[in-house]
């Protein structure tokens, strides 16, 4: 392993921590302003932050007419993301909700790719997607079919669907990841827009905001979205797609310890159980190579 591999293991768990806190603290801002003034502020100031990025690294700005309704596309499900996200969050804990979403949502994507996308399902697979459905039922404390509708519950379960489209359409895109943010961001930006005319007590939320608000609403934007997402793209470049995928399986445990030390979120059993068994899940699907059982073997004889 040589310097630059170092620096950039080092730079993902920083990257995945970003993404992480961003659940507790995204907690803490619909708890001052309204979820859709917070969604608007956020993709501005995204936009705002990559447009001269893309100047810097020279990355052409306009897009190709057939990438124009993948973007559209994408932007719609990101904005529907987002408002599921922030509404959510009125209904539950963080913590979990970080789990449900950011370990439902590559399971999600796998299925969806192999019910429509006519691909192979191997025996590994299959079971992944059966820890997967296991997972699911106690994240979501499902004890009846009642239980499985509750606000917090189709809140995240509907952001972990919304996001597995927004992964989907970006990977057929194959656009550069600071592009596609940029064009998503504004196109959410835009579709939020309209709050800002319908809305009320803008003005007064914003003045009464205090500085504990403004640096969540920094993190949240900025550091998660801007910093995180070109610091992991380029950890994957650099480190491999299946190592550096590997890196998300944090988010959720770090989601959980985040929320537990800022807003003193303690997760429950169901909870837990669900989070290992997603991250299993998540290994099986996505992440699994023959490789890593020769190296057990060999590490344990």
């Amino acid at each position: 392993m040589d310097r630059t591999e170092r620096f950039y293991i080092i730079a993902m768990f920083f990257a995945m921590s970003l993404w992480a806190v961003s659940w507790p603290c995204s907690k803490i801002l619909i708890q001052q302003a309204h979820p859709y003034l917070i969604a608007f502020m956020r993709f501005v100031s995204v936009w705002v932050c990559i447009l001269p990025l893309m100047f810097v690294f020279k990355i052409p700005l306009l897009p190709r007419k057939k990438e124009l309704v993948l973007i559209f596309v994408a932007g719609v499900c990101n904005a529907l993301y987002s408002l599921l996200f922030f509404q959510g969050l009125t209904f539950g804990d963080a913590g979990r909700a970080g789990v449900i979403t950011m370990t439902l949502s590559p399971i999600f994507g796998s299925l969806l790719s192999m019910v429509f996308g006519g691909v192979y399902v191997s025996v590994r697979e299959k079971l992944g997607l059966v820890l997967g459905f296991v997972s699911g039922i106690f994240l979501l404390h499902i004890e009846d079919f009642s239980s499985l509708l509750n606000p917090f519950n189709l809140f995240f379960v509907g952001a972990a669907l919304a996001w597995t489209f927004v992964t989907l359409v970006s990977k057929k895109a194959l656009l550069h990841p600071l592009k596609f943010n940029c064009y998503v961001s504004c196109i959410s930006a835009l579709l939020f827009a309209p709050y800002l005319v319908f809305g009320e007590g803008i003005k007064e939320s914003l003045e009464a905001a205090d500085s504990v608000f403004w640096i969540c609403f920094l993190v949240v934007s900025i550091l998660s979205v801007v910093v995180a997402t070109s610091i992991f793209y380029k950890g994957v470049e650099v480190l491999g797609v299946h190592r550096g995928g590997s890196f998300l399986l944090l988010v959720p445990v770090f989601a959980l310890v985040f929320s537990f030390f800022i807003l003193g979120e303690e997760p429950d059993v169901r909870t837990i159980i669900g989070c290992i068994l997603a991250i299993l899940a998540i290994y099986m699907l996505s992440i699994y190579k023959a490789s890593h059982l020769h190296w057990l073997r060999k590490y344990f004889h």
